[in-house]
């Protein structure tokens, strides 16, 4: 959802130009490989278990920012760091999770179920997102900020019951 609606925001919210709200995405992109490159080294010592569930926390509490914050272009940029270090990371950790979890015999099964369970949600939510701000009077971002950073930082809480099935 940040990413669809951001250069939109940043333009509403900030006055930024769109051409700037497109080029903040370029930098989560940025970030984003960042933050792969550097889980992919921690995941070797830490379990990809915690570490999702730590990334994927401070994604949600970076997009509950946005609304939280005031609308101001510099947090817009500590967003986009917080946003995209972590949001990289969980992509990068789910393959690596579904091993640690599943084993690597079951790897293609775990991973299309869980590509399967995610899917619904990855296309639902930026139509029912834009559809809570269209019914919010004056366009508000707000909703659409909370509704998804708390989903997304309240999502590791799931995680809690995740064990490794007895082979």
């Amino acid at each position: 959802v940040p990413l669809v609606f951001l250069p939109a925001f940043a333009s509403d919210v900030l006055g930024v130009p769109l051409q700037e709200g497109a080029q903040v995405l370029a930098w989560i992109g940025i970030s984003s490989t960042v933050g792969r490159l550097v889980i992919g080294r921690l995941a070797m010592s830490v379990p990809c278990l915690r570490l999702i569930q730590v990334c994927c926390s401070l994604s949600g509490c970076a997009v509950v920012m946005l609304a939280a914050a005031p609308a101001a272009p510099w947090l817009l940029w500590v967003f986009v760091f917080i946003f995209g270090l972590n949001a990289g990371s969980v992509i990068a950790l789910l393959a690596p999770l579904c091993v640690e979890v599943m084993g690597l015999v079951n790897l293609p099964v775990a991973f299309g179920l869980l590509c399967s369970v995610q899917a619904p949600g990855v296309i639902a939510m930026p139509a029912l997102m834009g559809a809570v701000r269209d019914s919010t009077e004056n366009g508000s971002w707000t909703p659409v900020w909370l509704i998804t950073g708390l989903a997304m930082a309240f999502a590791p809480l799931l995680l809690c019951k995740i064990t490794r099935p007895n082979p």
